[in-house]
């Protein structure tokens, strides 16, 4: 009889769950890595993450509230490239919105969100504009385009630079002369993280919570 009894067939999905629960003392967490590798990882993990002193920690706190960003990706940035934080790059298809006027003039309209933030900002602030932005935009008309754009976010940009990539973005900077590492993208979407990523730039911040 024991023998012909379907024991499998007649036992609840959960049996072999809990037949296979660890014993006790077990926090059902993931198995731990004892290795070497991951013991040296663990402990330079802690000493770059250990709090600083207090006025070195009151200092970030400071200048992450004037870039907009958190306290953690400030210090993470300063932990991958050993430069501090002082500068924006903003795409300028996402600042504003550029369009010839009745008379071929050049018109910058800032997007209300964004303007609002920049009035935030207190960093270097750099533009980047697609050499299209518009449409058969002369050298003169480059070369005017920053008083223009700065009419519209009351003076905070400090340069422009043109292009579409990364290289572009790192052309600008250092005609500023300002390292990369110290420069962060806000933009918006995957599109601009890659962006972000190929000028070498510590971090990419989400225009949503840019100053959340």
């Amino acid at each position: 009889m024991g023998d012909r009894f379907d024991r499998l067939g007649v036992r609840h999905a959960n049996v072999e769950a809990l037949l296979r629960r660890p014993g006790i003392g077990h926090n059902n967490g993931p198995t731990f890595d004892m290795s070497w590798e991951a013991w040296v990882w663990r402990r330079a993990t802690a000493k770059a993450w250990k709090t600083p002193k207090p006025e070195v920690a009151m200092m970030r706190v400071k200048r992450a509230e004037r870039l907009g960003i958190t306290y953690r990706e400030l210090t993470a940035a300063i932990m991958d490239s050993g430069a501090h934080l002082g500068a924006a790059v903003i795409p300028l298809s996402l600042a504003a919105r550029v369009r010839r006027g009745p008379n071929r003039e050049i018109i910058v309209e800032s997007r209300n969100s964004i303007a609002t933030l920049v009035a935030k900002f207190r960093g270097r602030l750099f533009v980047l504009g697609d050499i299209d932005a518009v449409p058969a935009m002369s050298e003169e008309e480059r070369a005017e385009f920053l008083a223009t754009l700065n009419r519209a976010f009351d003076g905070k940009v400090e340069a422009v630079g043109w292009g579409h990539d990364g290289p572009a973005i790192r052309k600008m900077l250092k005609a500023n002369n300002l390292p990369h590492q110290e420069a962060f993208l806000v933009g918006a979407g995957m599109g601009h993280q890659v962006l972000g990523e190929a000028a070498g730039l510590p971090l990419t911040k989400d225009i949503e919570s840019w100053f959340a």
